[in-house]
């Protein structure tokens, strides 16, 4: 029988067997100067400064600091100091501690799973495993660094947690303090687990438990103490940064660009073949008109507000994961300007109102067809997509060896942009030592778009250097 304790393990060893895998690569993207060239995590003694300043201050990379005034993210680069200081530089270790992060997560978000479907096992375990498996999580586990998201949504569904069972039992000291404590956690963590003040109130208004009003009261004074000490500390040691993805553009353009990323985002959910690292300017762009893209990303908005207001009244539950999947992304939708548009860990959060809602349809759709007398096609069905999911992630865990081999299949799904190619340079230049390589990715950029100023520039400093 599959009992609570048993669903929650079968998703950690889901969430395990695609991850593990990652123990064989080496530190990509953002880990070199996240670990290996930030000299103040390889100490415990600054643990101290890592709470007065910002996430990756500590870079002697000027562009890499003025990118990141904007982020409060103390705990973890705490716990690269303690990698750091158990591992050294092998980043076999960094992956084993973003293993168990993203288990140890993926046992909890069926815990929470198990609350706000009261104890269904079939909408549960298919929700839990989708969270587990479905391929736009890889990101958050292949990279080091981004043990930011990890950790935030580790985190944040503790909170949720503790929120469900003060709904459940009522306020008591015990579960206030685990509120507001892992709350607090979570947003030292990273800046999307602001959204998770927002999910509970959305539960608790959505499904209105008795007493819910009073309950709700209560668990907002842990939870407003929690953001309200994290943004007096962001106010206190961040300054605002001058670079982000859409510069000076107006309003429009940024509201526009941001309703296609909607269609972006449904795209990566169900369809996530092509998947990128960085959604640059030549994959995502600007939108100054009504395109297709821009149509397509406000029809999925309407729907999913249709939607929402339809399961308002009839499934609540539902609601409740529709809500969270956009709440989840409220965040980076460049309210507040960012450098990245959009980002494939960006919906590793708002992944638990997906699971919800998957989890829940796959339930009902599974019940009608057993009433019907044809269960076996069904099943058979969600078995295929769920080992679909699995299999696309583990195929896309050996992109992330290197900068190298990750640049290469990003050129490769997306041959619109020359990007890959600069990264590649850069990747040949600083770490193979090898200018000759460098050129050629510099003239294959040249050729994706021809008088792109970044690669032409590069490859004449390159030149110059050489000659000498």
């Amino acid at each position: 029988m599959l009992t609570r304790p048993r669903i929650a393990l079968c998703c950690a060893a889901a969430a395990m067997a695609v991850s593990l895998p990652t123990l064989r690569n080496g530190f990509a993207i953002d880990d070199i100067y996240v670990f290996v060239e930030q000299a103040a995590t390889h100490s415990l003694r600054n643990i101290p400064q890592f709470f007065a300043g910002g996430w990756g201050m500590g870079t002697s990379n000027a562009q890499e600091r003025a990118l990141n005034t904007r982020y409060y993210r103390p705990i973890p680069t705490t716990l690269g100091a303690l990698e750091y200081t158990t591992f050294g530089l092998r980043p076999v270790g960094f992956h084993v501690v973003s293993v168990l992060l993203h288990t140890t997560t993926a046992a909890l978000v069926a815990l929470l799973l198990w609350q706000l479907t009261a104890g269904s096992v079939l909408a549960t375990l298919l929700g839990g495993l989708l969270f587990a498996v479905h391929p736009v999580q890889s990101e958050a586990f292949c990279a080091a660094c981004y043990q930011t998201t990890l950790l935030a949504a580790l985190f944040g569904t503790v909170a949720l947690l503790a929120f469900g069972r003060m709904l459940e039992r009522g306020p008591r000291w015990g579960t206030l303090t685990a509120l507001g404590t892992s709350l607090l956690a979570a947003l030292l963590c990273k800046e999307e687990a602001f959204a998770i003040p927002l999910f509970a109130a959305s539960w608790a208004a959505l499904l209105r438990p008795a007493g819910w009003r009073r309950k709700l009261g209560m668990g907002a004074i842990p939870m407003g103490f929690a953001v309200g000490v994290v943004l007096l500390l962001r106010h206190a040691f961040l300054v605002p940064s001058k670079i982000t993805y859409f510069a000076d553009e107006p309003a429009r353009v940024v509201l526009l660009t941001m309703v296609r990323v909607a269609a972006l985002y449904l795209e990566l959910l169900i369809t996530p073949l092509r998947l990128c690292p960085f959604y640059d300017w030549f994959i995502v762009g600007y939108e100054t008109g009504f395109s297709f893209g821009v149509l397509t990303g406000a029809l999925i908005l309407c729907f999913a507000v249709v939607a929402f207001v339809g399961c308002a009244r009839y499934s609540p539950v539902v609601a409740v994961g529709i809500a969270w999947i956009l709440l989840g992304l409220a965040p980076v939708s460049q309210a507040i300007p960012i450098i990245v548009v959009a980002a494939e860990r960006f919906l590793y959060l708002p992944m638990l109102g997906c699971a919800l809602v998957v989890g829940l349809s796959l339930d009902r759709g599974l019940a009608r067809a057993r009433a019907a007398g044809w269960i076996k096609l069904p099943t058979v069905a969600i078995a295929v997509l769920l080992g679909a999911c699995a299999a696309r992630t583990l195929a896309r865990v050996p992109d992330w060896r290197n900068d190298e081999s990750l640049n290469l299949a990003t050129a490769e799904a997306f041959p619109e942009t020359p990007a890959p190619f600069l990264n590649l340079a850069t990747y040949y230049e600083r770490v193979e030592r090898n200018p000759a390589k460098a050129l050629q990715a510099l003239a294959e950029a040249d050729r994706r778009v021809p008088g792109w100023k970044p690669a032409l520039d590069r490859a004449a400093r390159l030149k110059m250097e050489v000659a000498r």
